[in-house]
């Protein structure tokens, strides 16, 4: 008879996933939140009537995204139509506050007065779809535990695509995303120095790194359920993340003269021909003899993850600054007195929604054309060519998607670029960063992703310690998960009203 930690070992192990069509399905459901959110926000008050507004941005933010993976991941259509109907008396109620005209939001940038700060705000779009991303995330790590989780959301053993398999990746994508900002920073200022780069993000890892080896030790003695084929018997994810940073770091000079683009083309590549002549059967059916080969999933899958990395740090630096910036998708930033250059001479730039939809059409096609004409499939195990493409035209796509809904419900953005040589007119860019774009709860769980990370991953450890979750019926389970989402919403709503922020 199989012990627990045997049972629970098999109820996530030998998965072969869903259909990618079914996980973007059920991932739209936080789009189509926003969606849901901006219009309440711009046509009613009820965010202004506190447990009212907290409650229906908990529902919104929060439980959607657990009913999606959860009670209503066979009925998507219906959880939409849920949301949708109390938008009915909205728009037909006569007493509604209504804003009858969309007026563009404006901002002026003058190029020589211009702070860092300013060059790169955080976007609201952007805020809203890494925090609902880091909120999917920490709902799934706890939901896999329980039958109501469907199985074809868990990681798939070997081939095959997943919600959770995307999860990773995702996570990754967004890391690099966001990590361009240094970089972008360091060269506008003409001060980008290699070893003081490399010291900073080595110093900037090393918690994670030490959260990745307090994991190991306390996986290993608690007797914890593993799956061994996930990372190897040592490795884990806080590893993996800890140590995309300083690779990038690392290979910082090849990777702003060549491209992060032309960068991660290359290491895919390399990466697969390795797979193909070796790699592939080696990571597969090869004994677990010593440290390299009982880690051989975690190292590996770190080149494929790198090339992730670098597909998001390439949208970042397309995406972020305040002001389009030239050949953004294939360069790193550009210095303040080239960039003034530039714009005298007539620059305009493509606007960050066309970059968006280039990238994500670039990616669809990608990913479509190989999996057609290829002979394997996905594997996030391997993290292999197909895997690095499929979690890129995702990101691309709903980010693209999220820049949509912004710009067609809370209105355009008219940006005033000026570079002429002696105008003391002030750069302004209060429209762009309002909070009032972002949802309480979001906004919250952005500011504290880490922490919020960490938390989550504990709770799951001690859930799972305590109950038995694989034997917990539909009820009881969504219970748990519901107790276990107030949880962490509270903790993050906790430290946003006391400003206290960790990024």
């Amino acid at each position: 008879m199989s012990t627990y930690k045997e049972r629970k070992t098999q109820f996530v192990s030998d998965l072969v996933g869903g259909s990618t069509l079914d996980i973007y399905l059920v991932t739209s459901i936080s789009a189509i939140s926003y969606l849901i959110w901006c219009v309440l926000k711009r046509r009613t008050n009820v965010f202004s009537e506190g447990i009212v507004g907290k409650l229906v941005d908990f529902q919104l933010s929060w439980n959607n995204l657990l009913f999606s993976t959860t009670i209503y991941s066979n009925n998507i259509p219906l959880l939409v139509v849920l949301n949708i109907l109390p938008l009915v008396p909205v728009f037909a109620s006569s007493s509604v506050t209504s804003l009858t005209t969309k007026t563009a939001r404006k901002i002026t940038v003058n190029l020589r007065n211009m702070t860092v700060k300013q060059l790169l705000p955080f976007k609201t779009f952007v805020t809203v779809y890494r925090a609902q991303m880091m909120v999917i995330t920490c709902i799934c790590i706890m939901a896999v535990d329980f039958p109501v989780f469907p199985r074809r959301f868990a990681k798939v053993e070997t081939w095959g695509t997943s919600l959770m398999d995307l999860g990773v990746g995702s996570f990754v994508f967004s890391m690099g995303l966001i990590n361009v900002r240094s970089y972008i920073r360091q060269i506008f200022e003409g001060r980008f120095s290699y070893f003081r780069n490399l010291t900073a993000t080595v110093k900037s890892c090393v918690p994670i790194l030490i959260l990745g080896c307090i994991r190991l030790i306390s996986v290993k003695s608690v007797d914890y359920h593993e799956h061994v084929t996930e990372y190897g018997r040592h490795w884990n994810f806080f590893f993996t993340l800890g140590f995309l940073p300083i690779l990038n770091a690392l290979l910082a000079p090849i990777i702003v003269k060549l491209s992060p683009v032309l960068t991660s083309i290359l290491v895919s590549i390399v990466y697969e021909y390795i797979l193909l002549h070796g790699g592939l059967e080696y990571i597969v059916a090869s004994s677990r003899d010593d440290l390299f080969s009982a880690n051989r999933e975690g190292i590996f899958s770190l080149l494929g993850y790198f090339a992730i990395f670098l597909n998001g740090f390439a949208l970042g630096a397309a995406i972020l600054p305040v002001v389009p910036l030239p050949n953004s998708f294939f360069r790193v930033g550009i210095k303040r007195e080239d960039l003034i250059k530039k714009y005298s001479g007539g620059f305009k730039g493509r606007s960050f929604l066309g970059t968006l939809f280039y990238a994500a059409v670039f990616f669809q096609l990608g990913y479509f054309i190989i999996d057609t004409c290829y002979s394997y499939s996905v594997s996030r195990r391997m993290a292999n060519m197909l895997y690095v493409i499929w979690v890129s035209a995702y990101n691309c796509s709903f980010l693209f998607i999220y820049g949509l809904i912004e710009r067609f419900v809370m209105g355009g953005m008219e940006t005033t670029v000026i570079s002429d040589e002696g105008s003391d007119v002030e750069t302004v860019i209060d429209d762009l960063i309002s909070q009032e774009y972002i949802p309480a709860s979001l906004d919250a769980v952005n500011r504290n992703s880490l922490v919020l990370f960490l938390v989550s991953n504990l709770v799951t450890g001690l859930i799972n310690l305590t109950i038995n979750t694989i034997d917990c019926g539909a009820f009881e389970s969504t219970g748990i998960l519901l107790a276990y989402e107030i949880l962490l919403a509270g903790f993050t709503m906790f430290l946003y009203h006391h400003k206290i922020f960790i990024r």
